[in-house]
């Protein structure tokens, strides 16, 4: 059992609890699935009153690090990737922004992010943009599917860099176009076939490994997409190109 020490009287007692559980949960004493002793049982081991410890425990709920179960007990969470991206998601739904500024996140993230793919990039990384890509033309119309490949594309590239924290900022991006409803279920169906061949020109830039061409390519793409986005978000009525 991972050793819990008792707490000196000061502010805000409960944050002390919250580091050390945190830090046995970092430090992987505690496991996903394990359990956290019983309230009364923490209070004891702490030194500290109930309220104390509930604060606590309210604290790691919000950051996701452990989950209660009524009748049965507090238990530590697994940290995925895509509960970090929920709460990014919720946090940034939470603040002032428009269809511009997520552009312009995506030009900063996912241009440089596809010249590091053509530096990094494996066979395998390769052979399932490919095999994305083959979905998408199979699918070849609006859906909630299509949606779903686009978004694993882009985040497929972020994985061919090698770099997770690439990765996890894209899943973020991709994640808040979709909350937001960004792609819309009537967006204009006649921009896919030049949508999807941006996508192959992607990835033959990046399996090239060419860098510039590679940048260039996912520019042009993201400059292409973001015309009937800030249409929807104006309202203007799309316009076949």
């Amino acid at each position: 059992m991972p050793v819990y020490l008792p707490i000196k009287p000061k502010e805000r007692l409960y944050q002390e609890i919250v580091d050390q559980i945190q830090q046995q949960i970092l430090s992987r004493a505690l496991k996903p699935g394990d359990q956290i002793p019983a309230e009364r049982d923490l209070a004891e081991r702490f030194g500290v009153s109930r309220t104390a410890v509930r604060e606590a425990i309210k604290s790691l709920t919000e950051k996701g690090l452990i989950e209660v179960f009524v009748g049965r007990g507090t238990f530590v969470t697994n940290l995925s990737p895509d509960r970090v991206v929920e709460s990014m998601t919720l946090l940034l739904r939470n603040e002032p922004h428009n269809v511009a500024s997520v552009q312009e996140a995506r030009e900063l993230l996912e241009i440089p992010t596809a010249r590091l793919a053509a530096i990094r990039r494996t066979d395998a990384h390769i052979a399932r943009l490919r095999a994305i890509s083959a979905e998408l033309e199979e699918e070849n119309s609006i859906s909630a599917r299509l949606v779903d490949g686009d978004t694993e594309f882009h985040v497929e590239v972020a994985r061919a860099t090698g770099n997770p924290v690439l990765v996890l900022l894209s899943q973020t991006i991709v994640a808040l176009l979709r909350t937001e409803r960004l792609y819309r279920d009537d967006f204009d169906g006649s921009r896919l076939p030049t949508a999807l061949a941006d996508h192959r020109d992607i990835i033959d830039a990046i399996a090239d490994r060419d860098p510039d061409r590679a940048a260039q390519a996912m520019s042009d793409h993201l400059a292409r997409v973001a015309l009937p986005l800030a249409l929807h978000e104006s309202g203007i009525e799309r316009v076949a190109s």
